[in-house]
């Protein structure tokens, strides 16, 4: 499975932090954080990796709590 990234930002003004919600590929990411950096000298942004909703959630189970059976053909 590919890792995905959001944009980390601190000001250096004020101390401000944040992160983006938009997700990007690693190279797509260092590319625009890059880019970030030359325009915005007053704010750091670097990328942090996230993890994808289906690597937080383990594979869901019935809601009966019961293992559904295997069909043998």
């Amino acid at each position: 499975m590919n890792k995905a990234y959001v944009i980390q930002w601190k000001s250096k003004t004020n101390g401000h932090a944040g992160h983006g919600t938009k997700i990007f590929s690693k190279e797509e990411n260092e590319r625009l954080v890059a880019e970030l950096n030359r325009e915005y000298p007053q704010i750091f942004h670097e990328l942090a990796e996230v993890q994808t909703l289906d690597q937080e959630q383990p594979e869901e189970q019935p809601a009966s709590g019961l293992i559904p059976l295997l069909s043998i053909a």
